[in-house]
């Protein structure tokens, strides 16, 4: 199995204009291939600074990333684009990491888009098979995020962090804004998929 990640020595400094702000400090960890790692802090402790960071969605300031033994801390944006394939990250808000003008199908289809991955309308057939596995109809593919619940964004923002079939999956708190009721159904939906596509994931 593939998807192993590392962090070694982990930091990140903002920069702003009253000075600068040390957000993560020496941080280590190891997720293996299959495994579940979860991070845990107070609220503002760096959490989602360290996922975002860990998928490269912010620049390390120093420190080694290392996922399946590459470093990708300072990999230029074109050598990263294999890795992105590899990493996909579910985020906390459903409703803000959608974009509200597209539609489900132009949302989940859009990063096989880019990864140059089928036709269109072969990529229309992936789109209804990931929304069955998360447990929506295809028909939602027509629809627009504000006319679902939460827990179905949810599902949808799944949909598309699988679309590319990862090996790592970083879940910035996927439930924390989601009713009590639909939690334990998204944490069940999120342990058969690691089970069948054999995801590490990183909460």
């Amino acid at each position: 199995m593939t998807g192993s990640l590392a962090a070694r020595d982990l930091s990140v400094r903002y920069v702003t204009r009253h000075g600068s702000v040390e957000a993560l400090r020496h941080v280590d960890l190891e997720a293996h291939p299959g495994e579940v790692i979860g991070i845990v802090g107070e609220s503002g402790c760096g959490k989602s600074t360290l996922a975002r960071t860990l998928i490269r969605l912010f620049q390390p300031t120093s420190g080694q990333m290392l996922f399946d033994g590459q470093d990708i801390a300072d990999l230029p944006e074109r050598q990263l684009v294999p890795y992105r394939r590899r990493m996909q990250m579910i985020f906390q808000d459903p409703y803000a990491s959608l974009n509200g003008r597209m539609t489900v199908q132009s949302l989940i289809a859009e990063p096989l888009e880019i990864a140059g991955i089928g036709t269109p309308a072969s990529r229309a057939q992936r789109v209804g098979e990931l929304l069955a596995r998360v447990g929506l109809n295809a028909d939602h593919a027509h629809r627009f995020p504000h006319e679902f619940s939460g827990g179905q964004r949810q599902r949808i923002g799944i949909a598309r962090a699988i679309a590319l079939t990862p090996e790592l999956v970083i879940c910035d708190e996927p439930i924390s804004a989601l009713d009590v009721s639909i939690q334990a159904q998204v944490v069940n939906m999120l342990e058969d998929l690691q089970a069948e596509l054999g995801l590490t994931y990183l909460f």
